[in-house]
């Protein structure tokens, strides 16, 4: 069980080359919609990603509420965002737990907070595009207040500017994703002011703030941290704050950790063609 109001979860997916056992296994503990999204991918790093993060949940939302993984069913509100629809025992009492997930490069990241919402976002600091950084960040020009475009531009560096921006980037988009208004929501709204200048690996930054519409929201609260080279957001809205309470890390998790939690669904089986399709598929798109 997972316990405490706070929880961070990380899983790096990337480098898992699932063996046949495991993708047939993972298949059967995912609910059949998501099954089948997760079979149109056409390369097998999002199918992967995807996987994962679904996985992650169920192991994440079953031992915060302590039941069995197979008795949770989620849904997606019409703007995408995952949430329990419900266990199926219905002596458990109503989740009064929000939860969040985001994957991107390497890593797969989830966040609950009990009794308040969350949200998270998380962003691979890297560049492979042919276009230089300062093209594609003139492109975002719309995404960013003047203040926050003041913030990024104090840097000299493009590798660092791309950094900041990524993190105003992860900011924006986990408020956003605690909201779950999706991609309608005008983030050029949100106007952040960054007090750590650098965030590292293994640091926690709880300092950021936030206007909307020009005005202070003090009822919204941020940790940012790094997962290597992976900016990472963290959103909470909460009146009530405790800002003294202990800021919470990320737990590491491996995926045999996950697979070894991994529970079938009622009426699941292995599925041989699903492997199948998976396995003839490319690692990723090729680089031009």
């Amino acid at each position: 069980m997972l316990s405490g109001r706070s929880v961070r979860i990380a899983v790096k997916y990337r480098s898992w080359n699932p063996t046949q056992q495991e993708w047939k296994l993972a298949a059967q503990c995912v609910q059949v919609e998501e099954k089948e999204r997760i079979g149109k991918f056409v390369f097998k790093r999002d199918a992967k990603s995807a996987m994962v993060g679904r996985l992650v949940m169920r192991y994440a939302m079953s031992r915060i509420l302590n039941v069995p993984s197979r008795t949770l069913r989620f849904s997606r509100t019409d703007k995408g965002k995952p949430f329990l629809l419900s266990p199926i025992d219905r002596t458990t009492p109503r989740c009064d737990v929000s939860f969040n997930i985001s994957h991107h490069g390497d890593y797969v990241v989830f966040v609950a907070e009990r009794g308040r919402l969350v949200g998270v976002d998380t962003m691979k600091i890297e560049w492979q595009r042919n276009k230089p950084i300062k093209d594609f960040l003139t492109t975002m020009e719309d995404q960013l207040t003047s203040v926050e475009w003041k913030q990024v531009k104090q840097f000299t560096s493009d590798l660092d500017q791309l950094k900041t921006f990524l993190r105003f980037w992860c900011l924006k988009e986990s408020l956003v994703k605690t909201l779950g208004t999706g991609i309608g929501f005008d983030v050029s709204r949100l106007n952040f002011q960054l007090k750590t200048t650098e965030v590292r690996d293994s640091l926690m930054v709880r300092d950021t703030q936030v206007e909307i519409d020009d005005e202070p929201a003090p009822e919204w609260h941020f940790e940012e941290t790094m997962l290597e080279d992976h900016c990472v957001g963290v959103a909470i809205q909460d009146k009530n704050f405790d800002k003294n309470e202990e800021a919470p890390s990320f737990r590491l998790l491996d995926i045999q950790d996950i697979l070894s939690a991994c529970e079938p669904l009622t009426g699941s089986s292995p599925d041989q063609e699903y492997w199948e399709l998976f396995s003839s598929r490319e690692e990723e798109p090729e680089l031009r």
